[in-house]
This record gives C-alpha cells, structure tokens and sequence, in this order.
C-alpha cells in the first residue's frame, strides 16, 4: 500500500486518559485487534504533540508501534494481551488510530491544556477519549505493589498522587463536550466485555463484527484483580480515599468493601 495513502480512509483519533494500572492495555489491545483501528502500545504520542510533530510522521509511529507490540507479543505488565485470528497491527481499512498511554497524556494535559487543542489542530480529525476507571483501592494497591518493587513507597503520597490525577480527568471533562469522551469501568468491562467491545466502537463510530468480540472475549481475565487485598491498609487510609472519592462522580458505587 502506497504509505503516502495509507492513512487517508482514517475519520477519528482515539486517545486514553485516567490512571496506570487501570486497565488500559487489555483495552488498548481488543481495539487494535479490530480491523479498522490501530492503537499504538505507550507511544507517548502527547509528547511528540508537545514538540510539534506533524499527521503523517505521527501516525506513521503510531502503525509502527503497533506493528513492534505485535511481535512482541502485545504484552504489557506479565500479561499477553495478543488476540488471535484478528488484526492487531494490520487492518483492512484504518478508520481509527491513536495511542493507549492514557497517564502520561492526562499528565501532559494537566501540565498544559492547550495541548488536546494543539493535536486536533494537527491530525485535522475529531479526537475521542476513552477514560478507564478502577476501584480506586485496587488502582492505588496495584500502584504502590508495583512502586515496592524498587524500594520503599510514601502511601499518603502515592494516595495524594493519584487524587492529583483524578482532578486532571474532572478538568479534561469539563472542556471536552461529553459525547467525544468514554467512561469505561473496568469491572464492568471484564464482566461484559462483548456488550463493552460494542460500546467502544459505536463511540468510535465503527461496526463490531462477531468474530471480533469473540476472539476478544478469550482475551479477557475471567474477573477483576482486587489487589486492594494484597496490602494492609491502615482505616485512617481506607477513609481518607473513601472521603477524597465523593468528590468525583465516574467514582460512585466504588468502596473499599465491594
């Protein structure tokens, strides 16, 4: 296919946004294995924004960070998130492209808010965002098991960290109008994923064949990590997130205890 054509069909750029260790990759992985959209495994694509690059050069990074993941077994975190029989890394027609590192680019946002008015200025297409969601106790127990690994962790400041982070997305909310922007919980993504893999691509404004949702569906854990049993939280941290919480709705129906 001629490289200077390759990417005229594509009519929306899809990016994430939220929290590490929330999900993002097993997401990021069923949508690239759909055969008009490729999603680029933690490009950082917000960066290259930031330094001006341009459409082309863009999304050429974007196939090609596809295409790498691919070979490498789309693995992410221990787990392998390669779809058989589908299209991760190809495509029949490229209607959707965009990158999956959803923290980096809320914290790029967060430090510059310009710059999600600066990509659609860029690439020229309507960009749409997909907004992860976990239990916040799971989220931040993930986080700081993974921190642990490398020596040892403020928990009030990994917990203070984390809330920085679900400000940025309440501020992303109020600018983006709320059709162009996706709340997916998690749970509820592992739970349902056919009837979540048919919510992401009517918001992508793609069809979602079969064969698609099954062979994603053998990709997805049978039910949710609660990692927030893995660590011993003192109560006056358990309140301190469950009182932080109510300030955000995408949080409601989330508890330490279910």
């Amino acid at each position: 296919m001629d490289s200077s054509t390759i990417f005229d069909d594509i009519a929306t750029y899809c990016m994430f946004v939220g929290y590490a260790r929330s999900g993002h990759s097993l997401i990021g992985a069923l949508l690239d294995a759909h055969p008009n959209v490729i999603i680029a495994d933690q490009l950082d694509a917000m960066k290259y924004i930031q330094d001006g690059i341009g459409k082309q050069h863009l999304f050429e990074l974007i196939l090609h960070n596809s295409q790498l993941s691919v070979q490498r077994g789309r693995a992410r975190g221990g787990h392998l998130y390669g779809v058989s029989n589908q299209w991760q890394g190809r495509f029949t027609s490229m209607r959707v492209i965009g990158d999956k590192k959803g923290q980096q680019a809320t914290l790029h946002l967060r430090d510059d808010p310009k710059l999600l008015w600066k990509l659609e200025q860029t690439i020229a297409l309507p960009v749409k965002l997909i907004h992860v969601i976990r239990n916040p106790y799971d989220n931040i127990a993930t986080k700081y098991l993974k921190r642990l690994r490398h020596g040892t962790v403020d928990f009030q400041s990994l917990i203070e960290e984390h809330f920085l982070l679900y400000q940025t997305v309440a501020d992303i909310k109020r600018r983006v109008a709320s059709e162009d922007m996706l709340d997916i919980p998690h749970e509820a993504m592992i739970e349902r994923p056919v009837l979540w893999l048919q919510t992401l691509c009517k918001f992508l404004g793609i069809n979602c064949p079969d064969d698609y949702t099954t062979a994603c569906s053998q990709v997805v854990f049978s039910s949710p990590n609660k990692s927030r049993h893995k660590i011993d939280w003192d109560q006056d941290d358990i309140e301190r997130v469950r009182a932080q919480m109510a300030s955000y709705d995408f949080l409601s129906g989330y508890s330490f205890e279910t």
